[in-house]
């Protein structure tokens, strides 16, 4: 018990001293915005409906719209009818309730604004998320303990997961993402489970039939963690003397009756919304079963797990200790880790956006934690564990280096590859802030072989809609002409598309940017910007997208290179009148470009 307490004492201390560092030492110093991202929009429940008192989510998205960049389109937010509905479930902002409302009365004491935004609230989530891993770990342990693992090895291995791992990111910087909340419900689903089939006490049924329901509320595609109960089970007789015995005593409709009861939330406020119970969220979006990317999801420099969180990589020997233990339990395993590398592998956008590291397999990793202390539990050479601690603590230091790289921007959100993994190695000087630039954005969907529209500007001539600025014979890389960019000409020949009626109400329509382009001395393009300025009827700017021209700064001079840029339109609107594309220079070195080319295509 006194082990217990000094362990429960060293984990607060671990997550108060990171919470501190995180949000008031780092590189952030003083965080004011914590509610962001993927985040935002699963917590948008709690101001719509205790702030707004509204099931339709137009309020959030038009405050949420006042405080960001004109290109926030509110992805999470589509229209059904004549009110906005999101698209994530509730279960994230179900969980964060309680602290929504400490913030909540805390702002009315004080005198601040209870708008569900200020400081309060972005702080509120932010020791949510500190509570809630706080339970999964000692969930974790819980569960070790279940498998006869010391305590010391399941706490050592808890602190260990827990900084080695992007779980540390999600708990600490991007608080407001579901993935702390399903990572510690799970923990807690699978101490119950085991449970289960240690005691076949109902109460722990139940249990595991609520969590199940909370999982899936806050992240749907979790529901998967059902395929590891064949693993936890230990043998197939354990297994099926379960399913006997809870269906002869008819447990099996309360076990039903508990899941309808903890998914309702979610229910009630569908048929509020559309009169249907059931709905699909994510308009738009879907899986390729047919292409599923694993190899791309494990190994590659874009966002592989293994490469971003390569204390995983545990696993492998331990899934060898697991098959000497017990085959049942291998095979088990190895089913279960296959259907969901293939199921995740498989949505449309593999790598999951802006994150750190492969976020979906973060959810499951109270699982991963049990494999690798079974790994060390079975250990009797003190050179292997030597080994693996030793392994450990580079993984654990490689994890927080690159936790400081990604909060300061030097790890790309989304376009990182091979050069730019080892370009930025190790870098966490600001110096490498910015240095890796996105690339061509993804889309759900087929894109037609040709575009419906397309316009090129060679510079020999004028050109419809094109603006004409100065032009020199110099250097050019087709015909005659070319254009120099410098202090005194920021910007290149400019296109403006009249956007035709036809193309409102599109949401599919996607632009591919390119030129080529002369450096006239090393990194001379570096701040170079390609730049989509869409305007209304008054010439005012509703949405505007920019993007670096060079995806890595080089060092080329005097040599032409075709540099482009694909990415979505949002969706077109009545409102919308025209779309400028242009580059602007913003360095102001000299750099020459030649042949612009705007290409848009519809995509299905």
């Amino acid at each position: 018990m006194n082990k217990n307490k000094l362990f429960y004492g060293l984990l607060i201390s671990l997550l108060l001293v990171s919470f501190i560092i995180t949000n008031f030492i780092g590189p952030n110093k003083y965080r004011k915005v914590i509610i962001d991202g993927d985040g935002s929009g699963l917590y948008a429940y709690l101001p719509a409906l205790f702030i707004y008192k509204s099931i339709d989510f137009t309020p959030v998205f038009e405050f949420e719209k006042s405080r960001r960049a004109p290109d926030y389109m509110g992805h999470y937010f589509h229209k059904s009818d004549d009110i906005l509905v999101n698209k994530y479930t509730s279960g994230t902002a179900l969980l964060q309730l309680p602290f929504f409302l400490l913030a909540y009365i805390l702002s009315l004491i004080f005198g601040l604004e209870a708008d569900g935004y200020n400081i309060l609230f972005q702080y509120g989530v932010a020791f949510s998320a500190l509570c809630w891993v706080f339970a999964g770990l000692v969930f974790f342990v819980k569960l070790a303990r279940l498998y006869k693992i010391k305590q010391e090895i399941a706490w050592l291995l808890a602190f260990g997961g827990f900084i080695g791992t992007n779980l540390f990111y999600y708990t600490l910087v991007a608080p407001a993402a579901s993935h702390v909340y399903s990572f510690s419900l799970i923990s807690i689903f699978l101490y119950f489970i085991k449970r289960s089939f240690m005691d076949y006490h109902r109460r722990s049924m139940y249990m595991a039939s609520l969590l199940l329901a909370l999982i899936m509320l806050v992240r749907p595609a979790n529901v998967l963690i059902v395929m590891v109960v064949p693993f936890l089970s230990g043998s197939f007789t354990n297994l099926f003397f379960l399913i006997k015995k809870k269906l002869r005593s008819g447990d099996i409709l309360i076990l039903i009756l508990i899941f309808i009861i903890g998914i309702s939330p979610q229910l009630i406020i569908n048929f509020m919304q559309t009169g249907q119970t059931v709905v699909y969220g994510y308009t738009n979006e879907g899986f390729y079963f047919t292409k599923p990317q694993t190899l791309e999801f494990l190994f590659s420099f874009q966002k592989g797990w293994f490469v971003y969180t390569p204390f995983m990589l545990l696993i492998i020997p331990a899934l060898i200790v697991l098959y000497q233990k017990s085959k049942i339990e291998f095979y088990s395993f190895i089913f279960f880790l296959m259907g969901i590398l293939y199921v995740f592998s498989s949505w449309w956008n593999w790598f999951y956006g802006d994150s750190f590291g492969m976020r979906p397999m973060i959810d499951l990793y109270s699982l991963f934690f049990l494999l690798i202390a079974l790994l060390v539990a079975s250990i009797k050479r003190n050179w292997l564990l030597i080994s693996i601690a030793v392994f450990s603590g580079l993984t654990i230091s490689l994890n927080l280096i690159q936790t400081i790289q990604y909060a300061k921007g030097i790890i790309h959100p989304d376009s990182m590859n091979r050069e730019a993994y080892w370009r930025t190695f190790l870098k966490t000087s600001d110096n490498f802030i910015g240095i890796v630039s996105a690339g061509d954005e993804y889309y759900y969907g087929e894109i037609e072989s040709n575009p419906f529209f397309e316009t090129k500007n060679d510079l020999e001539s004028a050109y419809p809609n094109w603006s004409n600025p100065d032009k020199t014979e110099q250097n050019s890389y087709s015909g005659s002409y070319s254009m120099q960019m410098d202090e005194m000409q920021i910007y290149s020949p400019a296109f403006t598309f009249e956007i035709p009626e036809a193309l409102v109400g599109k949401r599919n329509l996607y632009v591919i940017f390119s030129t080529m382009i002369l450096q006239n001395k090393t990194y001379a393009a570096n701040k170079a910007l390609f730049v989509a300025d869409i305007s209304d009827k008054a010439g005012k700017t509703v949405f505007y997208k920019k993007f670096k021209v060079k995806k890595l700064p080089d060092r080329q001079a005097n040599v032409w290179e075709e540099e482009s840029i694909g990415f979505k339109l949002p969706l077109i609107t009545s409102e919308m009148k025209k779309i400028k594309f242009y580059i602007w220079n913003i360095g102001k070195d000299e750099v020459m470009v030649d042949d612009l080319s705007i290409q848009f295509y519809e995509y299905n």
